[in-house]
């Protein structure tokens, strides 16, 4: 196991400031800077980089918390998963989706669009806590959705992501997560929490440069929805080499 000073080696910052919470974007360790600039190099020079593979860390993200490598898509961040998760949902007539007061605007925005048709509620916080008894007061039969971060931005406050799945789950809802706030820094276990969508991004405590993220879908519920953009990475490889263009 590396020394405490060995890993502060990883992080020049240190050098200049006291690093205790960047509550925003992570300053980069040093492995993670020189791989930027290694890709970019790269391309400056042969137009490729050996650092490009189709995993792009797809498998260590679902080892992380707990789910399997095909679990995983690539997303741009958090924003953009959650509204993923938002737009495959389908809301009857009446539909309602809970959220909390204490949420980050991005958690509670795609699901306040009017196109949805959804109403949502927002479980008031008491002294900064989310209780559950709060939550399961507002989850109803007509709830499509539970939407969460796992710790909240505003305070640090620590939801309990298997009891609000079961809450939601009882009542055929799903439960969404926005794990910014907590993936790389708090154990995870999608599967042993139940979770149905976790989103994040991956600049606060996974160290990366901004625009990479990842979006956790549960296995089971993959096939049930029809994903919202499709483009040439939609389909498996073989199927796109083998398309004919010139007889479109």
């Amino acid at each position: 196991m590396e020394s405490l000073e060995k890993i502060r080696e990883l992080f020049p910052i240190v050098q200049n400031r006291v690093f205790l919470n960047h509550a925003a974007q992570s300053p980069l360790p040093k492995p993670v800077a020189d791989a930027v600039h290694k890709y970019v190099e790269d391309y400056v020079n042969f137009g490729f980089s050996s650092l490009e593979e189709e995993d792009y860390g797809k498998a260590l993200f679902a080892r992380l918390i707990g789910a399997k490598k095909e679990e995983i898509a690539l997303v741009e961040n958090t924003s953009l998963g959650l509204n993923i998760a938002a737009n495959v949902l389908r809301y009857p007539p009446g539909s309602k989706v809970v959220t909390t007061d204490l949420e980050y605007p991005s958690v509670v925005y795609p699901w306040l669009r009017k196109s949805l048709g959804a109403k949502v509620h927002y479980a008031k916080n008491v002294d900064g806590k989310i209780l559950l008894e709060e939550v399961e007061k507002a989850v109803d039969d007509k709830t499509v959705a539970v939407v969460v971060s796992h710790v909240e931005y505003v305070n640090g406050f620590r939801n309990d992501l298997r009891a609000l799945s079961q809450i939601a789950h009882e009542h055929g809802a799903y439960l969404i997560v926005d794990a910014i706030q907590s993936a790389g820094a708090i154990k995870i276990d999608v599967k042993r929490d139940d979770v149905d969508f976790l989103a994040t991004a991956c600049y606060k405590w996974l160290l990366s440069p901004p625009g990479a993220g990842y979006l956790y879908v549960k296995e089971e519920l993959i096939k049930n929805f029809e994903p919202p953009f499709v483009g040439w990475a939609s389909v498996k490889q073989e199927i796109f080499e083998t398309l004919d263009f010139w007889d479109i």
